[in-house]
């Protein structure tokens, strides 16, 4: 099963970055039928997921009145949420390893391979794209800079997590990690990005400037890690604001993929994972 949520997640991945409509959206429903028909999602998230899709592709393709077009966004934002927080109807992540412990120090842990945040990724692409400029730049630096100091971001939240008491150093290769760069990056990382820097970013950007836009978008992002924590939502706040920088200092969404998969994986080869015992 784990091949097939892989082959699931990568081919809607890919499906959403097409600009071809019947690749776009067929190529979803696709990927959709062989999943219930293969047992890796149940008929009833198949029916959501089927929902959902159609939803997006109403509001891509069919332009809208004023009061229809806010219905349509407020459809899609409650019908988001599910998919966000795993509670979705009908819906079960794969369990790949139960209680484990991914490095030495490290609090048992279940790994899951999820197929439901995804689908938020697959719709985001049809408004935003992912390697294209969606942004102005704006730099106030010489260009050769931005690497380095994305670096140095990402060693201060991680300083900031040991500081805490959150993590510890313990370098050294974890157990599943190959199943884990995948899944974060398909499942995860995309999706927040996409979301987060790519719809509540920009959007506060165009309105209250990029200053207000990358504080209250940080603030969300941190919030939303609140079941790990206050501390956990502090470090997540300050991640939002380096991925927030990655975006604002590039236009591009890539990059603060990027950014936050390559934070994800330094802190599993680095440090303990997901929290220190």
């Amino acid at each position: 099963m784990l091949a097939i949520g892989i082959a699931y997640s990568l081919c809607l991945i890919l499906a959403g970055l097409s600009r071809d409509r019947r690749l776009r959206y067929g190529g979803a429903l696709a990927i959709l039928v062989a999943a219930v028909a293969m047992g890796y999602s149940s008929w009833l998230f198949g029916v959501y997921a089927l929902g959902y899709l159609l939803l997006s592709a109403w509001m891509v393709e069919w332009q809208a009145r004023n009061w229809l077009r806010v219905v349509r966004y407020g459809l899609w934002v409650v019908a988001t949420i599910p998919l966000l927080i795993h509670q979705a109807p009908g819906y079960e992540g794969l369990l790949v390893a139960e209680h484990v412990v991914l490095k030495p120090g490290s609090i048992a842990t279940d790994l899951y391979f999820n197929h439901d945040k995804v689908w938020v990724a697959w719709s985001l692409l049809g408004w935003l794209p992912l390697f294209r400029q969606s942004l102005t730049p704006r730099r106030g630096f010489l260009p050769w800079l931005t690497p380095f100091l994305l670096f140095l971001g990402m060693a201060l939240i991680m300083a900031l997590a040991q500081v805490q008491g959150l993590v510890q150093w313990q370098p050294g290769v974890a157990a599943w990690l190959g199943v884990f760069a995948l899944s974060n990056l398909l499942n995860t990382c995309i999706a927040e990005e996409l979301l987060f820097r790519g719809v509540v970013q920009r959007q506060l950007v165009i309105r209250f400037g990029w200053i207000v836009a990358l504080l209250v978008t940080s603030l969300l992002f941190g919030i939303a890690h609140l079941p790990g924590g206050w501390g956990y939502v502090l470090v997540a706040g300050f991640a939002g604001l380096v991925y927030g920088l990655a975006y604002l200092w590039t236009g591009r969404l890539l990059w603060a993929v990027l950014v936050h998969w390559l934070l994800n994986l330094s802190h599993i080869l680095l440090f303990t994972y997901p929290m220190s015992a």
